[in-house]
């Protein structure tokens, strides 16, 4: 059966964002259950696995001797949220129709087709004709209805930055309709790390700040003496720097002013714009804390090494942001209604003006929403969409006629960016696209990563370090490309693996990754290197120099400066972490002015009346952090009475 919207309301109520990793879903659905001939199967109940993305999908089925009666998915490590509704419509449209050829959920295509081929297995043992069962599906009709919905604002994806503009002006008062092309709200924010930057981050949240950290800040500011930075700025910054000294704290420094510096260095060029972004971010942080929200220790994250990244407290990824949005809608009764699998087609203009949004259902149903403060596009990037990525291409060798892998959630096409386009929008930087180079071999994820993004060394396949392993993520790929196969193994131990009994830090099994291919532990590492094809003494040897450099604190070879306690690899288990490049973000996208609530720019420099972009389909800054765009946004457009 082919699925109406789900507001937020109902999603809510049957897939949470915190979900569960052992479910069971009984008979559902619109109609009763269809029945096939007696002696149709054996009766009794059997269990079978598909692959899912992360591992195998375990289901349950139980049969009488006409019909399946029951299906129960009992086990599966697939990113929870992003597979909720594949875990409660799959096995309902099963037994519902009786049918191995429903429909799959848009969004949790792994997770459906898991279901599908574990459920298939069922029918086999219990003696069904499997074959007859895939083709005697009939879909529900489409529904050729039109329906006219208004709101104070339209926002059009319900990612990091389009949930915060919904979840922000709702709290000014604001009614909302959000629309989501997939089926579930937080976008790649469910995939990623989840690390915001945040300079401002309170001083508990702050690790000690090495002898190497205080060198590379020095080294900072005397570069940003000889920059085209403001001199009141390096002042303010300096002062600040005293201060902190002065205190007598231990925790390491950071600031506003510090953050801009690193990114504008050595020029200076386009500092004052980056000191507003972190203004912002300083703020978003700061209301995510008063809100209630939490944070653990702020680390360094892959090709940005200053600890200044808050990873939440509580779950995997940046689940308990979209976890907070959630709680705070229901217990504030905020008016926000989120559409999902209902995908915005085209921008209403009239009179000049964007007025609203088309956007068509799964189910057929078209919607045109209108907002009388106009619509706002945040619809991701597009590291998703192999053709516009070479369309725009300027810097990367991308395969020819193939698939260019991406860490990327279901349904970042580019779908704002060409909606703008086609009502004049300019864009810029679209050739801007950043390749994260620590994704999975197999399914180009992050989440099986074991190993600390600073704190590990980093080997080709023939056990070779070959590059610095804190640079850049540009510089990191071209890196991870000229190397064999492209891949590179993440090598750790006991203290920086990351893990947390038998599971890495976004919770997936450490067996279950061994069993497949994704990671190699031993208790030495002459062990390691032969599960890796490098061989023993290939791989010590390179251990031990690392090793040296590590505890010297000095890289002649590759010149990294950027070292910790815990750098040498030297207490087992061992691990190595297979990886590679894949495409992460695109920082390309609509030209907006920030300073008019990131309106949407013409070529001529004019706004298009009514329509703003925030996140990655703006030109600009990426990642987590633009959720703090959702919220000026909505703090722009609806002032506090």
């Amino acid at each position: 059966m082919n699925q109406a919207p789900i507001s937020r309301r109902a999603f809510v109520r049957t897939a949470t964002i915190a979900g569960i990793t052992v479910a069971a879903f009984g008979i559902a659905g619109c109609a009763p259950k269809a029945e096939g001939a007696e002696g149709a199967y054996r009766a009794g109940t059997y269990s079978a696995s598909g692959q899912g993305k992360f591992g195998p999908v375990e289901v349950e089925v139980a049969f009488s001797d006409k019909a399946i009666e029951k299906v129960d998915v009992v086990k599966l490590e697939e990113t929870k949220y992003i597979c909720d509704r594949a875990v409660a419509d799959v096995p309902a449209r099963i037994v519902e129709h009786q049918s191995l050829g429903v429909d799959t959920v848009t969004g949790a295509t792994l997770t459906s087709t898991a279901i599908l081929a574990a459920v298939e297995d069922c029918v086999k043992q219990a003696g069904g004709n499997a074959g007859k069962l895939k083709g005697n599906y009939t879909p529900t009709p489409r529904s050729t209805e039109t329906r006219e919905l208004e709101a104070d604002l339209v926002v059009v994806g319900a990612g990091a930055a389009g949930m915060v503009a919904a979840v922000g002006a709702a709290q000014r008062g604001a009614n909302v309709v959000v629309l989501e092309k997939s089926c579930n709200i937080g976008g790649n924010g469910l995939v990623c790390g989840g690390y915001l930057e945040y300079a401002g981050s309170p001083a508990d949240l702050r690790p000690d700040m090495t002898d190497m950290q205080i060198q590379e800040l020095e080294e900072k500011l005397a570069a940003g003496d000889g920059s085209a930075v403001d001199p009141s700025y390096l002042a303010a910054l300096k002062q600040e720097w005293a201060d902190w000294q002065a205190s007598g704290t231990k925790k390491v420094f950071d600031s506003k002013y510090l953050q801009p510096l690193e990114y504008t260095l050595p020029s200076g060029e386009g500092y004052e714009g980056s000191l507003r972004v972190c203004q912002r971010e300083v703020d978003f942080g700061d209301w995510l804390i008063a809100e209630g929200f939490s944070f653990k220790e702020v680390v360094g994250i892959v090709g940005f090494p200053w600890p200044r990244w808050a990873v939440p407290a509580e779950g995997v990824c940046g689940q308990s942001y979209f976890e907070l949005y959630n709680d705070m809608i229901d217990r504030n009764g905020y008016p926000v209604e989120v559409l999902l699998n209902t995908p915005a087609t085209e921008l209403i203009v009239e009179d000049g003006r964007v007025t609203g949004v088309v956007a068509q259902a799964e189910d057929g149903t078209v919607y045109r929403v209108r907002g009388t403060q106009g619509v706002a596009l945040a619809t991701g990037g597009f590291s998703g969409n192999p053709d516009m990525l070479r369309a725009y291409n300027k810097i990367w060798s991308w395969p020819e006629n193939s698939a260019i892998p991406t860490t990327n959630a279901y349904g970042h096409h580019g779908d704002g960016i060409t909606m703008g386009l086609a009502v004049g929008a300019a864009v810029g930087n679209m050739h801007l696209q950043m390749p994260f180079p620590f994704a999975d071999c197999k399914n180009a994820t992050d989440e099986t990563t074991v190993g600390d993004d600073i704190d590990c060394v980093i080997v080709n396949k023939e056990g070779k370090r070959f590059m610095n392993e804190v640079l850049d993520r540009y510089t990191m790929t071209e890196n991870i490309m000229a190397q064999t196969d492209q891949m590179m193994f993440m090598i750790s131990d006991q203290d920086t693996s990351r893990v947390n009994g038998d599971v890495n830090r976004y919770g997936h099994n450490l067996q279950s990754l061994i069993d497949q291919g994704q990671l190699y532990r031993a208790d030495t590492i002459e062990e390691l290197g032969e599960q890796i094809g490098c061989g023993g003494a290939a791989l010590k040897e390179t251990v031990e120099r690392y090793n040296e450099i590590a505890r010297a604190g000095e890289d002649p070879d590759f010149g990294r400066t950027n070292f910790s306690e815990l750098s040498p690899i030297e207490n087992p288990p061992f691990y190595a972490s297979p990886r590679t490049w894949a495409m992460h973000i695109t920082s390309g996208g609509l030209v907006n002015d920030p300073a008019d609530n990131y309106a949407v720019l013409r070529e001529d420099g004019t706004p298009i009346e009514g329509l703003y972009a925030i996140g990655e389909t703006a030109k600009g800054p990426a990642g987590v952090a633009v959720m703090s765009q959702g919220l000026a946004l909505a703090q722009g457009l609806f002032p506090e009475a």
